[in-house]
This record gives C-alpha cells, sequence and structure tokens, in this order.
C-alpha cells in the first residue's frame, strides 16, 4: 500500500476557495509571499465586496415591493374603472 502524497483540502478551505480563491491560494504557500500592503488591501477588497453584496439585496428586495405595489395600484384602478 502506497502513502497518497497529494495535499489534503479539508471541507472550510472548500468554503474560503469559493469565497477568494486567491486568499485560499496564499494561505495554502508554506512562505507566503504576499506584503502587508497587499493583504491590507485584499481585506479592504472584501469588506467593500460584502458591502455592496448586502446593499444587491436591499436593492433587489425594494425592487420587488416597488413591484407589487404597482400591480395593486394598476389591480385596483382597473377594478374602479369596470
Amino acid at each position: 500500500m502506497g502513502h497518497d502524497c497529494r495535499p489534503l483540502i479539508r471541507a472550510h478551505e472548500v468554503g474560503e476557495y469559493v469565497f477568494c480563491a486567491r486568499a485560499w491560494w496564499h494561505r495554502r504557500q508554506s512562505h507566503p509571499s504576499i506584503r502587508e500592503e497587499d493583504r491590507r488591501a485584499g481585506r479592504r477588497f472584501h469588506i467593500r465586496f460584502e458591502q455592496q453584496r448586502r446593499w444587491g439585496g436591499y436593492l433587489i428586495a425594494l425592487s420587488i415591493l416597488l413591484a407589487i405595489a404597482g400591480m395593486v395600484l394598476l389591480f385596483g384602478a382597473l377594478a374602479f374603472r369596470l
């Protein structure tokens, strides 16, 4: 029975990779070559990305509410017209 030399990838690393493949790759390096200012820039990027994603969710919810309100007004206007 031979010893398998492939690197082991743990379950939590899959989520990390899906979120940011570059951060996952840097973390897997035995001696990370990333500079501290690059690391801070990466953190700022992820913070901005999360804020934009959150605002996107709010805007989608708002658009759904406005579409429902528009349909209610349209059907109400049509009901009074008939």
